[in-house]
């Protein structure tokens, strides 16, 4: 497959979001109608998701204003509507949230299509082969959103400069690391309290917080901040050798942490305090990827090397819903998911290595900030 796009910016939001929007106009648009079928599909129709991106809008703008600026600038290069793109930003909210609803119907004998399925890992420096700390995930999400993604590399005055993995469209970025070595990748979540806070500052504005941070302790308080609409799993790093996950629901955050200097985590709770979690119901292939992770990991404790990393990134264990997914031609096509994208994060490098779609078919490709 083709190398992922990738996009430098610099400047002021307002002209990072205007360069963004102009580059990636067409598959904003794509992005925006593959969304719009996919929430349809789930019962929210399209003048209804556009009512609630309405609301999402002047929370984000509400909730971090630089950021709200940002999409305005995407906005405006895209020629779309700040509807459109806050429906973008938003989206996880949006998603998970029906994702949710999903998964309380399946427990009463509906069988639904599964949800998206990331794997994520963390290595503290004893366990690599080159002693630095390490960021990996498998982003497994809407097959539709292959194709409309792009690394994007920030250079700002004002904030640490960084370097992610996003979706035209979206300014926040989800897996990341940034000049001063923290770094991010994340989990999707649902919990019965979900929706409990509604419009409350949404995911993708929190992981750019992180991307923000200049220390460890700072970039924790964008997903301990409460309260919040959606559960989310936050992995986070630090170049020397800090890692700590956070789980969070509306209002709980708990943190855990590297066993053997370990740690993994799919789309399941692993804490107690979040209520009931939800996604292991339409997704009971959570309940293994952990493990599997885990187990491919560990057995090279101490000298895990990137060859490694990539081994473990594309096993196929229990497809179509393993670690390494590919579509499922049996699902409705508003409904189907894939690996999108893999990424494996050298936080004391600060180089952050992407597969464009599943690792076992795509190369990494190296972006430093």
């Amino acid at each position: 497959m083709s190398p992922i796009p990738f996009l430098a910016v610099k400047g002021g939001p307002h002209e990072r979001g205007l360069a963004h929007g102009h580059r990636f106009a067409s598959e904003i648009a794509d992005n925006i109608e593959t969304y719009l079928r996919r929430f349809a599909a789930s019962g929210l129709d399209r003048a209804s998701a556009f009512v609630e991106a309405e609301r999402w809008l002047g929370a984000i703008a509400s909730a971090n204003p630089a950021y709200a600026e940002e999409m305005r600038g995407i906005a405006q290069g895209a020629g779309q509507r700040e509807e459109g793109i806050a429906l973008l930003n938003a989206r996880y909210e949006l998603a998970f949230t029906l994702f949710g609803k999903e998964a309380v119907r399946a427990a009463h004998g509906r069988e639904l299509a599964p949800a998206d399925g990331c794997t994520t890992f963390g290595l503290l420096p004893q366990v690599s082969a080159d002693g630095h700390a390490w960021l990996g995930q498998n982003w497994d999400w809407l097959e539709g959103v292959h194709g409309r993604t792009f690394v994007l590399r920030v250079e700002r005055a004002d904030k640490p400069g960084f370097v992610c993995l996003t979706e035209a469209g979206i300014a926040g970025g989800k897996m990341g690391v940034n000049e001063c070595g923290i770094g991010l990748v994340e989990n999707g979540l649902a919990s019965s309290a979900d929706g409990r806070h509604p419009y409350c500052k949404p995911f993708h504005v929190r992981c750019r917080e992180v991307l923000d941070a200049q220390t460890l302790d700072e970039a924790m308080l964008a997903p301990f901040e409460a309260p919040r609409t959606c559960s989310a799993n936050f992995l986070l790093g630090a170049s020397g050798g800090e890692i700590v996950d956070i789980e969070t629901s509306p209002d709980h955050a708990s943190g855990l942490h590297a066993q053997d200097g370990i740690i993994t985590h799919s789309n399941h709770f692993l804490s107690e305090g979040h209520g009931e979690s939800l996604l292991e119901k339409i997704a009971p292939n959570t309940l293994a990827r952990v493990d599997r992770m885990r187990a491919l990991l560990a057995k090279h404790r101490g000298a895990v090397s990137f060859e490694h990393m990539r081994s473990a990134a594309t096993d196929h264990s229990g497809a179509p819903y393993g670690i390494c997914r590919h579509p499922d031609p049996k699902q409705p096509v508003a409904r189907r998911t894939m690996t999108v994208g893999a990424v494996l994060v050298d936080l004391d490098a600060r180089i952050m290595h992407v597969a464009n779609g599943p690792p076992c078919c795509n190369e990494y490709a190296a972006f430093s900030v």
